[in-house]
This record gives C-alpha cells, structure tokens and sequence, in this order.
C-alpha cells in the first residue's frame, strides 16, 4: 500500500510546485528609484506610450490562480513593479498556457521622465517710441 501512495504523491508535489506564482525580476536599469507602497496605482499598458520613459526591468510569472481583483493575472506584476518605483508595466504577454488555466504574464516595468519644459521665448523686442510730428506735418485722424 505504501509503495502505490508515494508515485502518487510524487506526483502531487510535482504539480503543487508547478503552481507557484513566484515572479521573476531582470533589472534592465541600473537607475535606483524610492520604492512605492506594493499597492500603488500602476497602469497595465498594451503598447508602448508616446511620451517619453525608461525601462526599469523585465518581470515574468506564471499564475495559477489569478486575482479577481483589479487586472487579474496581471496583478501579479503589481509589488514587485511598485517595489522599482515604476509608473507602468507595458504588457509583453498575458495568455492561457494550458487546460487546467495556467497564465503566463510577462511586461517591462517603466518610469516616465519628468516633463521637460520647452525652453524660454527670448523676451520681445520693445517697439520703438513714437516720433513727435513736426509742425505742420500731415495728422493722421
């Protein structure tokens, strides 16, 4: 009897480690950023914005379970992303891998640069002063 539990539970093990929904972090920066509190607002981008950013670091996770909250398995991204200080995560992937509802997510966590202000006008050039009219000049009216 013992003999027919252990593949049995081997193979239980197997799987349970298969489910883990731990996150792997490649920095792709080496900008140090204050961390922000795990649940900060983060956006989940689709593609790339059109102002300007830096990236920060790649993040991948395969999810077993994803939250029913918020964006769901991409929620996963949310701490670790926050803990970079980052403003987005541009979406790399975000599909089913299997029958049994595995989800792989992978994005790149990004910092938006501070907008640069548009440099100075020069300061106007003063009109000159009006000329006195001579008399018996022509009078504008």
């Amino acid at each position: 009897m013992l003999r027919a539990f252990r593949p049995s539970l081997a193979a239980a093990l197997v799987a349970l480690a298969a489910c883990s929904s731990g996150i792997k972090v490649v920095r792709t920066s080496d900008q140090q950023l204050p961390p922000r509190p795990a649940d900060c607002a983060l956006e989940f981008l689709q593609k790339a914005p059109d102002r300007p950013y830096d990236e920060l670091a790649d993040l991948e996770s395969h999810v077993t379970a994803p939250p029913t909250y918020g964006e769901g398995s991409l929620e996963v991204m949310r701490p670790p992303a926050c803990a970079l200080g980052a403003d987005a995560v541009i979406v790399r992937r975000n599909f089913v891998t299997n029958e049994f509802g595995h989800v792989l997510v992978a994005g790149t966590a990004i910092k938006y640069r501070a907008e640069e202000a548009p440099p100075a006008e020069p300061p106007a050039e003063p009109e000159p002063a009006p000329q006195p009219q001579a008399p018996g000049g022509p009078v504008n009216l």
